[in-house]
């Protein structure tokens, strides 16, 4: 598969690209470099430097790729920031998504992957925190993380979205090397 890894030169992201190109995958990355590295990227990865919010940028890239899907890391994602600049996260986090769905249907790209983060399950009742517990809204975190899956869900349902799920990351593991 050709897959495009939004926020691919992220600490999250450039772990996934080399998976993804070690399990013989072509890959495409996007990234604004605003929190990531081009260093970090694969070398066998094909880099654009851009931003989700920029439609004709996506259009672009939309253009010149055969995408078979997207792998969604770039969201901000700095709980404490959010909490100070929460119009910042808004934009990105949200309004980017939609930036990108749109792109995504009008290039018939129907499959997306979006990351979040364990804050969606806010404290948890238990450890270890397992995918069917339940979300909370809390003050202590941002909301973007649930506001970008009911983005998605409403796109899937609305366009040609065909696949649309969610990963939430709940520990960090550093890649072998």
């Amino acid at each position: 598969m050709r897959i495009l890894v939004l926020g691919g030169a992220g600490y999250i992201g450039s772990h996934t690209v080399y998976e993804l190109i070690d399990a013989g995958h072509e890959v495409i990355v996007i990234d604004n470099l605003l929190t990531g590295f081009k260093e970090a990227v694969h070398p066998q990865a094909k880099f654009y430097e851009g931003d989700i919010r920029d439609k004709a940028f996506l259009d672009d890239v939309f253009s010149k790729e055969k995408i078979d899907g997207i792998i969604h890391f770039a969201a901000s994602s700095q709980v404490g920031e959010s909490m100070v600049d929460p119009l910042k996260y808004y934009n990105n986090n949200l309004c980017g998504t939609e930036v990108l769905l749109e792109s995504m249907v009008q290039h018939g790209i129907d499959k997306i992957v979006f990351s979040s983060t364990a804050a969606t399950y806010g404290e948890p009742e238990s450890i270890p925190i397992m995918e069917s517990d339940r979300t909370w809204i809390l003050q202590t975190r941002p909301t973007n993380s649930i506001a970008n899956g009911l983005s998605a869900r409403c796109w899937k349902d609305m366009h040609s979205i065909r696949q649309s799920s969610g990963i939430k990351w709940t520990t960090k593991q550093k890649r072998a090397e």
